[in-house]
């Protein structure tokens, strides 16, 4: 298998520094000539003696973790590397602890530093390829998952450098690992001066934690990332969602409001208001429908009372349809309100299928509620007009999608769309050919 690394780098430096240079300590020139050959094992052994012999000479210390450092670039899984990093790490601050106690501190502590600095670009550099070479990525069978191991040894090895945890939280998203994907973002964020967060920091940051499942944090990122770029479309959309998504709906709107403020010609931050508007209204929907279900429950077991219960089950049934009025009331309004924020979002941009689409859902949504009141009620009258209503904003939602593919029409959502309201209204022929271009099994 190819691994593409700096090939003994670290031995080429260590040739270069010590060039002419010898040393009063045998056991540390044994570490080093077995370094320079290459035997990483053997150097390790000789450091250690070299430590045991020599506790006070810093030389033991600084090759064996010269040593632990070539030991893990020579692993070829990049997972079987991370714990010689971390020996590696340690040993080198041993190394430079005890040269501050030395009298006679040797000049290869200082050049530790350098060692770490080549050992990381190794790492981080594989890391970057794995992910973004495509001759790579070929000889792996998990290109990406191979990147992330480099990353994380490369934050092993330098975990001041931002670079690293930034790539690394990328990453690890696209492993699915978004629990690392936020901590290694936050680190990155917590390391770069804030005039250095951009937009898409805080839209990485804030699609992690809604990965993770944390609504409350994901309001938190949006809401600090809109204090920094208030005109960010982007951002405050995604607020609204976060806001949606933790219940705090009139937040939601609120906040797409103030798009449309800082740019009322701006159709697209109407239709998005608008949806956001509707969707609230959709969510009464779900209560609606329990409290219609108890209530037809409830008529049934009333009939089949004794007459000393009825009152009970009638007092619940009335308390049940006062709270649905209630609840219809709202979900008009809402409604209404959405209806004319798209309409108005047509008015700039006559040519915008999605908001065709929107207006046609609402109406056939409308007329469906409709048609439910009108199976639900005994008043025959009350019937014929509910079913007269509803079959007009039937009429008007089938206008509306058809306008919608008429601007798209190769959008097979809204020929499905059609599909249905052409086979509720029995209109045949412009059934089976919308059915055909929505791609429907016939």
């Amino acid at each position: 298998m190819f691994i593409k690394k700096l090939p003994h780098l670290l031995v080429t430096l260590l040739a270069a520094i010590l060039i002419g240079c010898g040393s009063s300590n045998p056991l540390a020139d044994e570490a080093q000539n077995n370094l320079k050959s290459q035997d990483f094992e053997g150097a390790i052994a000789s450091a250690e003696k070299s430590i045991e012999k020599y506790p006070g000479d810093p030389l033991g210390y600084y090759y064996k973790a010269v040593a632990l450092g070539e030991l893990a670039s020579s692993k070829e899984d990049p997972s079987e590397r991370l714990e010689y990093y971390k020996k590696m790490d340690e040993t080198f601050e041993t190394a430079k602890a005890v040269a501050d106690t030395s009298e006679n501190k040797p000049g290869e502590i200082e050049n530790i530093s350098g060692v770490k600095v080549a050992v990381w670009q190794n790492e981080f550099q594989s890391g970057v390829n794995y992910a973004t070479d495509d001759s790579l990525k070929g000889t792996v069978e998990n290109p990406m998952e191979y990147s992330l191991y480099h990353l994380r040894n490369a934050t092993e090895i330098q975990p001041d450098s931002a670079s690293s945890w930034n790539v690394r939280a990328q990453i690890a998203a696209q492993n699915k690992k978004f629990e690392e994907a936020v901590t290694s973002k936050e680190k990155y964020m917590g390391m770069i001066s804030e005039s250095e967060i951009d937009t898409v920091d805080y839209m990485h940051l804030g699609n992690y934690y809604f990965n993770v499942g944390n609504d409350k944090k994901v309001v938190e990122v949006f809401e600090k990332g809109k204090e920094r770029f208030p005109e960010s479309r982007p951002i405050v959309t995604n607020l609204a969602d976060a806001y949606s998504r933790a219940g705090q709906q009139e937040k939601a709107i609120a906040t797409l409001e103030e798009l449309v403020q800082q740019d009322p010609d701006n159709a697209q931050y109407r239709l998005v208001m608008g949806t956001k508007i509707y969707q609230q209204a959709l969510e009464l929907q779900d209560t609606l429908g329990t409290n219609s279900e108890k209530i037809m429950e409830l008529q049934r077991k009333f009939k089949q009372a004794d007459p000393s219960k009825q009152e009970e089950i009638k007092s619940q049934i009335d308390k049940l349809s006062n709270q649905n009025e209630k609840l219809l009331a709202e979900q008009e309004e809402l409604t209404n309100r959405a209806e004319e924020v798209i309409k108005k979002a047509l008015e700039i941009d006559p040519d915008e299928p999605a908001a065709y689409e929107t207006l046609g859902v609402i109406y056939q949504n409308r007329a469906k509620n409709l048609f439910d009141r009108r199976n639900r009620t005994a008043d025959n009258k009350k019937a014929a007009k509910l079913d007269e209503q509803g079959k007009k904003d039937i009429r008007q939602a089938m206008d509306y999608y058809e306008k919608a593919v008429e601007l798209d029409p190769d959008n097979k959502n809204y020929w499905r769309s059609l599909f249905q309201i052409y086979t509720f209204l029995g209109m045949d022929e412009k059934a089976e050919e919308a059915m055909e271009k929505a791609g429907m099994d016939g």
